[in-house]
């Protein structure tokens, strides 16, 4: 399976470490298990690949912070320093505009940062008070 991401084709298949995030996320995906009837119903309908997963992360995402997500990775994914969940929360706040090209509109933005975290479900991480994109295996070459 391939995908482009900034015209670079990754082939996830065959990544080093895919496999490894690969069976992070399926952990994920089992943590709201709470019976055995729950967990085996959940074995069965994992994700087999990489590209199924971030597939099913990206669909659960609602349809109305879609674009909030999007805007918040490609922040992360080339922002110069990590950045404080404080910061990554303002973010969505930074709009298009006619005479200005961005500007800054507040009542976009969300009275609790961790919305975040909410919004990129397990695209996103915090550690020690920054947030971090969690990072696709890269292709070994």
């Amino acid at each position: 399976m391939s995908f482009s991401y900034m015209q670079t084709d990754v082939n996830l298949t065959f990544c080093p470490y895919s496999r490894f995030r690969l069976v992070s996320l399926q952990v994920d995906e089992l943590q709201y298990c709470h019976n055995q009837d729950d967990l085996e119903n959940q074995l069965e309908d994992l994700p087999q690949n990489l590209d199924e997963v971030y597939e099913r992360i990206v669909s659960g995402i609602h349809k109305k912070y879609r674009e909030d997500a999007l805007k918040i990775l490609q922040w992360l994914s080339f922002s110069a320093r990590p950045l404080g969940l404080d910061e990554v929360a303002q973010v969505v706040g930074v709009v298009p505009d006619l005479d200005q090209g961005l500007c800054f509109k507040p009542s976009r933005v969300s009275s609790d940062p961790r919305s975040v975290l909410m919004i990129c479900s397990s695209l996103v991480t915090e550690t020690d008070g920054e947030v971090f994109k969690k990072k696709p295996p890269m292709s070994s070459q």
